[in-house]
């Protein structure tokens, strides 16, 4: 098999993850991923803001149907107070009312405490929208920096994938296959040789068992460890 092809593969994959990790930490990458974090969570904390402003109003909508509804009570109880013949029924619409004059102040309270509450939703909500604004024009002005140094690595990758390509070309099918799906599960590198002298995969260290060494030490040996899943082969 073409171990030395795939070895320059691999070492054309280092490059690719470098170029890739040059992307993430440039400043401008970093400058770029802040402001749009803070764009995003700004959003999301609108967003819950919206709901709490939205329970507020059916709160208040409710409050307001409780709140008509003791009125109406009342004054169905003042009502009947011409009626009223002796002390004991003159006591009982006395107690009555009490109760809903009291039902209603702590309505009253509510309604209070409820517009305390949207007056501070208020301030937060103008707060809101400038940081949105702020956010925005951040991510704005970010971007173009960003971009261009993302297209000066796309096309320094570009040119690494394109040799790949060239070096996938003689490379056989199955050590290819064999070699993405180490990648897909193992750290890298995914192809490692082994190490005759301790019987070990020298990605991990692990000291690979006799029916694995004794397959690696036949000619074109190669398999994977169990430790690691890194693919393993003869030097």
């Amino acid at each position: 098999m073409n171990i030395e092809g795939m070895l320059r593969y691999q070492k054309l994959d280092r490059e690719v993850n470098q170029l890739n990790e040059q992307f993430r930490t440039s400043e401008a990458t970093k400058q770029y991923n802040k402001y749009m974090k803070l764009y995003k969570q700004t959003i999301e904390d609108g967003k819950r803001m919206s709901g709490v402003i939205s329970e507020h109003f059916l709160n208040v909508e409710r409050l307001t149907k409780q709140y008509e509804k003791l009125l109406s009570d009342i004054d169905e109880y003042y009502k009947g107070v011409d009626e009223i013949n002796d002390l004991k029924q003159a006591d009982y619409y006395e107690k009555q009312l009490m109760k809903l004059y009291s039902a209603l102040e702590a309505i009253e309270k509510e309604l209070d405490n409820v517009r305390k509450e949207l007056i501070k939703l208020d301030a937060d909500a103008k707060a809101f929208f400038a940081n949105v604004n702020n956010y925005f024009v951040a991510v704005k002005r970010s971007t173009p920096e960003m971009e261009k140094v993302k297209l000066e690595i796309q096309l320094k990758a570009k040119e690494v994938m394109s040799a790949q390509k060239e070096i996938e070309k003689t490379i056989e099918p199955e050590l290819f296959e064999k070699y993405k799906k180490a990648k897909e599960v193992a750290k890298f590198p995914p192809l490692v040789p082994f190490d005759e002298a301790t019987n070990s995969c020298m990605g991990c260290g692990l000291e690979l068992s006799k029916d694995i060494a004794a397959k690696l030490r036949q000619e074109g040996g190669l398999e994977f460890c169990p430790n690691c899943n890194r693919l393993v082969y003869k030097q």
